[in-house]
């Protein structure tokens, strides 16, 4: 008996081995396929990695056949193989991919989810590292060049400065925007842990993303409000001096790493008379325009990268693009866990729906959700979020 116990404990571990190791090759492939590319001429780095990854988790279920995942969220996320499959004939091409297969890229990340905190944090910790080299050198790691509104260019140092020639550090990302988005996306996951938050919040800060700042600020914010009430804080010195000196930790950051232009580019960031503002809205109308004009199977299964092959650029908005791309059937994919979570949050812990809002406020501003890595943390965090509410049954 003893010996099948041991077994079984051996099992146990082996499949928790090869579990952790799918998660490293999923995050090596999602944040590290860039620099591979570009400094190694390795061009298929990502697909490898993440093919390695699956590898290794399905291993993992050879020696231990259970998911710690809820049958319910496992069920929501593999149907996202069907919708796919269903909606992509109605498609001009398969640009926007991702946003039917992260999801089951999330279940073997949720299967270790402990183990993949873990590596985050330290990941999170060398994103910051890098960016200060970029920052102080004032140099990006490497440079990608892409067909853009402005034609084919580099992505250059130059070309994120705009007109006012700041820096923005963008690390292993193909530009500061990316690296600002998944800043937001970690805060959220993050958020119980206020050593992560300013640590994110700096990075935020260096990558001068503008929404990125204010959303991670927030969050930080929130943290904030929820661990400490008004009569605590003020029987509690040490409380307040805690709050006053992260806050002045955060200005002293803003003011010495940020400059005028900088600063004044943060100023713009709810401008809607500021050029890129206005540009971006201008993607909004374009991208009513097309949905207005699309036709019913397209309306419901979306017509992927048909904005995208017409206009070089996303539709500046999260939702927006869901609809353009994956249709009605695609944006009620994403749309209905948020409003769940969000129904619940009101329910259990109100505060939590200011969470909620910087998720879907995030979305509403930019594409959130686009990219591979970014897509995989929307649906992190969505777990973040939904694992607090449910039981943990296994399947």
């Amino acid at each position: 008996m003893d010996k099948a116990i041991s077994l079984r404990i051996n099992k146990h571990k082996v499949a928790a081995f090869f579990g952790n190791l799918s998660v490293l090759s999923i995050i090596l492939s999602f944040y590290f396929y860039l620099l591979a590319e570009i400094a190694f001429n390795i061009n298929s780095f990502r697909p490898l990695l993440l093919l390695t990854g699956y590898a290794f988790f399905i291993v993992g279920l050879i020696f231990n056949p259970k998911l710690k995942i809820d049958s319910q969220l496992f069920i929501y996320l593999i149907a996202s193989i069907l919708i796919f499959i269903i909606s992509s004939p109605f498609w001009l091409n398969s640009f926007d991919i991702n946003i039917y297969l992260s999801p089951i890229t999330a279940i073997v990340i949720i299967n270790n989810y402990d183990y993949f905190l873990r590596v985050m944090k330290v990941f999170i910790i060398l994103t910051l590292i890098l960016a200060f080299y970029e920052f102080i050198n004032q140099e990006y790691l490497f440079v990608v060049s892409r067909d853009t509104f402005f034609g084919y260019r580099p992505l250059d140092e130059k070309f994120y400065g705009g007109y006012s020639g700041i820096f923005r550090s963008k690390v292993y990302f193909e530009g500061p925007l990316a690296l600002s988005q998944s800043a937001i996306g970690t805060a959220l996951i993050f958020r119980k842990n206020v050593k992560m938050l300013y640590i994110i919040l700096l990075i935020s800060i260096i990558a001068n993303g503008r929404l990125g700042i204010v959303f991670c600020g927030i969050i930080l914010a929130t943290y904030y409000f929820k661990k400490y009430n008004l009569a605590s804080i003020l029987l509690r010195p040490k409380s307040i001096l805690l709050l006053i000196s992260g806050f002045f930790g955060v200005f002293l950051a803003l003011y010495f790493l940020l400059d005028k232009a900088s600063i004044d580019r943060l100023k713009e960031a709810f401008d809607v008379s500021n050029e890129g503002n206005s540009e971006r809205i201008n993607f909004w109308i374009r991208g009513f325009d097309m949905l207005l004009n699309y036709d019913f199977l397209n309306l419901i299964f979306g017509n992927n990268g048909a904005f995208v092959n017409e206009y070089k650029n996303n539709a500046e908005n999260g939702w927006l693009t869901l609809l353009l791309n994956n249709g009605i059937l695609g944006f009620m994919y994403y749309a209905i866990p948020v409003f769940l979570i969000a129904v619940n949050s009101i329910k259990k812990s109100p505060i939590n729906s200011v969470y909620i809002l910087v998720l879907v406020g995030s979305m509403f501003v930019q594409t959130f959700h686009l990219g591979a890595s970014a897509n995989l943390i929307y649906w992190l965090v969505i777990y973040s979020f939904y694992k607090k509410n449910t039981s943990n049954a296994e399947i």
